[in-house]
Formats: structure tokens, sequence, C-alpha cells
């Protein structure tokens, strides 16, 4: 997905209110740059709480692997500042250009790629609708599912077709867009909730309509009249906690607002756990015992 307000971004993550994120670097990335330029730790107290707040989200971290990688990103915190975009505005005479490829795989990477452009010409300070991607992340920001090969040769016709260029410098990551025009009238504003689903936004323009926005977080998704939500808002959602009394000690504690089961505090639930597996077991040899007994019987 693309990022607007790369400050809100890095701070849902920091505050665990979104799960986008799964690379190692890119977390330690975000977490040092937040605790830098919002929370104003210095470089010492930077990497303490870096180590914390990994050690309790990422699973499986280990300092001793990472401690090079955190430092490095301590430092390079101070040369990235965050960046903050309003909406990304398409205009009229772009999106006739994405239509006239006549290819619907095609206009919807192109016009990914366009709203790239103009992203990365504020986060990057790319000009001439110079674009970085990877061709995977590209193809599902589009929702184009084709074999790999094939998705060379998507890009390949694009340039074909005179919407692309090759930069001057020979970097396989990069291309330009050719034919952002600014000046003409505005036909889509796509702000950081429609970022999300960049291709939705486009098929719904196209035709017209066929999606719908979720109840909850405003994302587009297909039609359906048996749905409100989103795929991700359709799972389960946290929305508190509940103050329980515990049965075995009679303390109070909290457990999560839907949880319907739970009946005793972590203390006393380790104990009945230990009191019912050492049962458990007593049952268990009794029973062997007994078929050991009667067999010597026989």
């Amino acid at each position: 997905m693309l990022i607007l307000n790369e400050q809100k971004y890095a701070e849902d993550l920091y505050l665990c209110k979104n799960n986008d994120v799964k690379s190692v670097t890119a977390k330690v990335g975000y977490v040092t740059r937040y605790q830098l330029h919002v929370l104003g730790y210095n470089d010492q107290d930077n990497y303490i709480y870096t180590v914390k707040w990994m050690s309790k989200h990422h699973d499986n971290f280990d300092e001793s692997c990472y401690s090079k990688l955190i430092m490095s990103a301590v430092k390079k915190a101070h040369k990235r500042p965050f960046f903050n975009i309003g909406d990304i505005i398409i205009t009229r005479s772009e999106l006739n250009i994405i239509t006239s490829l006549n290819d619907l795989r095609e206009e919807k990477i192109l016009f990914v790629l366009l709203c790239m452009a103009k992203q990365q010409s504020v986060s990057y300070g790319f000009t001439n609708g110079l674009v970085r991607y990877s061709l995977p992340e590209l193809c599902k920001m589009a929702r184009v599912s084709v074999p790999t090969d094939e998705r060379e040769y998507i890009l390949y016709r694009i340039i074909q077709k005179g919407c692309l260029d090759y930069p001057k410098k020979n970097d396989t990551n990069c291309l330009m867009v050719n034919f952002i025009n600014d000046n003409d009238e505005s036909e889509l504003v796509i702000n950081e909730i429609d970022c999300k689903e960049l291709a939705y936004v486009y098929l719904n323009w196209k035709n017209d309509g066929g999606y719908d926005r979720c109840e909850n977080c405003g994302r587009l998704f297909r039609k359906n009249r048996h749905r409100k939500y989103c795929y991700e808002c359709s799972k389960y959602q946290y929305t508190g906690d509940k103050l329980l009394i515990c049965t075995d000690c009679g303390k109070e504690f909290s457990v999560d607002s839907k949880d319907n089961e739970t009946c005793r505090c972590e203390n006393c639930y380790k104990e009945y756990r230990k009191k019912y597996k050492a049962d458990k077991e007593r049952e268990r040899r009794a029973r062997l015992k007994g078929n050991v007994d009667s067999t010597i019987l026989i």
C-alpha cells in the first residue's frame, strides 16, 4: 500500500493498531524514527526502547541478532523526517491515457504506477515521473495475479505503448511515468484509505460502481449484499477488556471483552492446569495397571 501520512502510519504501528509491516528492518526503521521525531528520545534511549518494543511485539526477537540493525536505524533516523502528503489527485487526461490501453491488467498496473510516482515525488523527492517499484508488490497492489515471467511482459507492453520510459541511469527497479498532467481537471481524489485498495479505486471509477465501502474502516471491497465489512474488518476486532472475579482465589482480573470462557486468573489457571494434568496422569496409570492385572489373571 502507499503511505500518505507517514507519521500517522508509524504511530499506528507503534501502538499496534496496524499489522501491515512484516519486515524486521522496516519495523525497526519506523519505531526508531517515531521515538526520535515524535517522542524526542536521544540515541541511547532510542536503542533501549526499540529493543523493548521489538521484544514485546515481534515474535522470536533476539537482540544479539539485530543490535547492529537497530544501531544503524537509530543513526539513520536523524536523516529521515516523516513526510505528509494530502491526497493524490488523478486528472481526467491521465485516466484517459490509462483506459486507452484497452487491457485491464495493464490499466491497473499503470494506474498504480501513476499513484506511486505522485507519492514518491514527495516521499523521495523524485522528479519527471520517476518511480521505484518492486514487481511482486506492484502486482499485489494492482491485484494482478499472473505467473512471474508474464509480469515483466505486461510492463514491457505498457512501455511499448509509450506510457512508460526507462530512466537515463540503467536501474531495473525504476521507470518513468511520462504522461503526468497535474494541470488538467481533477477526476479522482485518492486519500489514505483508498491507497489500501488502488485497484478497486480504479475499477470502481471505470465501471461507475460495483464496490462498497467497509462500514468500519472505509476500505473498498467487492459489492455483496451479505457483507458490510472488508475482509480485514470481518476478522476479530479487539473492543476492550472486562473485569471478572476469579472462581478460585476471588481476586479481580481483566480479560478480553469477548472472552466468555475464562473464569480464573492467570496464576490460578496455571495451578488448575497442573492439578488437571496430574489427575489425568493418575487415571492413565490406573487404567494401564488394571489392564496389566487382568492379563496376569487370564
